[in-house]
């Protein structure tokens, strides 16, 4: 691409103190990742690898330890006061839960008005004429902004949710697992809506989610982490099509078939073991203790991020080998 990112991570590390006695948890661990204007982005991988821990050191909800968040090429932990609060406003972030990210003794106009306010728009009849557009952006009708979030079904408070962090002109939104707690009937629907807003509005989205079809429906690239650092990178087809970390491989090979033949047919569960102790993770590659293509040299130090192609780069000794097919985490767990 061309274009000068709107958002760029750079080397970002986040631990926090673990209940055991000078031991932390590396949740995010020398992560660097960018993000264009008007583009969706992926983050995947299993629960307890640190993407939400990414996100929310993105936007400040957790404070990072080390590394920088570049908004438009400014360094947000240069900012302070009115600067930070402004630039804060360009990074907005849609939780998982619509039940607990909205206050239910709030009407819907009340969370919309409120995030109107903060961002300075002070005449109230400028502010209803703006709640009605942001209603209108996400597909709800005037009428609901006299009702209570509490009245809402999931879905619909998943939009009310969207509507107010677009209510402050963001330039990025994280989406945490924006639509893990909807039913599977208005997934679709929500994701429509996040593929629009991208369009129209030209806002760039980081997608955390658990579900590889979706991401890989709406995502243009895709990161895979694992265990606090990301192993795999690039063109979301390309990765799909060509995953070359086993770690990346496994992840998506262990996702649900639409067809229950095919998958009455796996020999068993695809990932082996769990995720190591973020307290104590392994020497070196970090998916060694699971990964059935790991040799000796694995344990001796982190694996250079290898190029494969343009924008694709995987994490591991064997990457060129995996990416040409000459060798597979998969057939050598099956044998």
């Amino acid at each position: 691409m061309n274009l000068s990112p709107v958002l760029k991570v750079e080397n970002l590390q986040t631990r926090f103190k673990s209940v055991q006695r000078g031991k932390f948890v590396h949740a995010v661990d020398d992560v660097s990742i960018e993000l264009f204007p008007g583009e969706i982005v992926g983050l995947v991988g299993e629960s307890g690898c640190g993407k939400s821990t990414l996100g929310r050191s993105i936007v400040g909800l957790e404070k990072a330890t080390a590394g920088r968040v570049l908004l438009d090429g400014v360094d947000l932990s240069t900012l302070s006061g009115a600067a930070l609060r402004k630039s804060r406003r360009a990074l907005q972030y849609v939780f998982q839960d619509p039940y607990s990210s909205l206050n239910d003794r709030q009407t819907v106009g009340e969370a919309i008005d409120e995030a109107l306010i903060i961002d300075g728009l002070r005449d109230p009849t400028a502010r209803e004429r703006r709640t009605k557009e942001l209603l209108d952006q996400v597909g709800l009708v005037s009428v609901v902004k006299d009702r209570h979030t509490r009245e809402l079904s999931g879905g619909q408070r998943q939009r009310v949710a969207i509507a107010r962090s677009l209510a402050v002109n963001p330039r990025v939104l994280i989406c945490d697992e924006p639509v893990s707690a909807l039913d599977l009937s208005i997934r679709a629907q929500v994701m429509n809506l996040f593929l629009r807003l991208q369009k129209d509005l030209g806002v760039a989205c980081l997608f955390i989610a658990h579900d590889l079809a979706l991401v890989r429906q709406a995502a243009s690239r895709t990161y895979v982490m694992y265990l606090g650092k990301i192993v795999e990178h690039g063109p979301s087809q390309e990765l799909y099509d060509h995953p070359s970390h086993p770690y990346a491989q496994m992840l998506l090979a262990s996702a649900p078939e639409v067809d229950p033949r095919i998958e009455k047919s796996r020999r068993g569960p695809l990932m082996i073991g769990e995720i190591p102790s973020p307290t104590n993770p392994p020497s070196g590659c970090r998916f060694r203790t699971r990964c059935p293509l790991a040799v000796d040299a694995c344990a001796q130090a982190l694996p250079p991020a290898i190029s494969l192609s343009a924008d694709h780069d995987a994490s591991c000794l064997l990457a060129a080998e995996l990416h040409r097919g000459s060798r597979s985490a998969l057939a050598i767990q099956a044998a």
